[in-house]
């Protein structure tokens, strides 16, 4: 990809994390006090994952590394999908899961690059 896509899709990503955090403070006001950590947790864990994205965006040299740990995010999102799927009996979601998510983001492990 092009330097600028990736700078795009970089400030998209900000916009984006920008827009979701602002929503947040009237979400978590209106959950009661033991809901609130998990909230918390999510947040931080949403916030790292935007923020390996950026990284990946603007910085060249730091590409291999991020984009195999976003690879690493997409095999445990497939892990849990699978799991949850199972637990409930709803095996519809399965071959998307495995035919399209899991390759992409093995390959994304293996080899480090988008190409």
């Amino acid at each position: 990809m092009s330097k600028t896509t990736w700078n795009i899709l970089g400030i998209l990503t900000i916009v984006a994390g920008t827009i979701f955090f602002m929503s947040q403070p009237e979400r978590f006001a209106a959950l009661s006090p033991e809901h609130r950590p998990k909230f918390i947790a999510g947040g931080v864990l949403i916030f790292g994952i935007l923020a390996t994205i950026v990284i990946t965006c603007f910085l060249p040299v730091a590409r291999p590394v991020t984009l195999r740990i976003i690879g690493v995010i997409g095999i445990a999102s497939c892990i849990f999908n699978l799991i949850e799927g199972g637990s409930r009996g709803d095996f519809a979601q399965f071959p998307v899961t495995l035919g399209f998510w899991f390759p992409g983001s093995l390959y994304l492990v293996v080899k480090g690059k988008m190409s």
